[in-house]
């Protein structure tokens, strides 16, 4: 009996342990006054997995064309510039929040409307690609819990 519990044993600590997951969280789009073509989007990118991610782009269906950007500020000017990826290490998250890193979205055709929800595409090196839906949130309610 002893024999057969070992063997057991011994044969759950050999199964390798599954890896995590990347899971993205609290993501939404700014919504603007009508007529706006560019817009960002927000979220948290959480790399539970055994291996580096680095965010090298996006896309979506709302916009023509969408960019990883950076916000700086030097000598009290704040400016925007485009980062060519965002490295996400195994066990570790990245925040893209306001003032901070983000998601530029470029010819913006629709109305965004507080709540209607599209989806954003996450293209990484060294992981799959990512698909998520992002609802929109009204700029005058940013930082508002929901």
């Amino acid at each position: 009996m002893y024999k057969r519990l070992l063997v057991a044993v011994l044969a759950i600590l050999a199964v390798p342990v599954i890896a995590g997951e990347f899971v993205v969280r609290d993501a939404y789009i700014r919504g603007l006054p009508p007529g706006q073509t560019v817009t960002a989007a927000f979220m948290t990118l959480d790399n539970g997995l055994d291996s580096d991610c680095k965010l090298v782009g996006a896309s979506s269906p709302l916009a023509g064309s969408a960019e990883v950007h950076a916000h700086s500020h030097h000598g009290g000017t704040m400016s925007m510039r485009p980062v060519p990826s965002l490295l996400i290490p195994s066990g570790e998250q990245l925040r893209l929040a306001p003032g901070g890193y983000h998601l530029m979205l470029f010819g913006v055709q629709d109305a965004l409307k507080d709540g209607d929800e599209y989806s954003i595409r996450l293209l990484f090196e060294g992981c799959s690609e990512v698909e998520i839906k992002a609802p929109v949130r009204s700029v005058l309610s940013e930082g508002n819990s929901r």
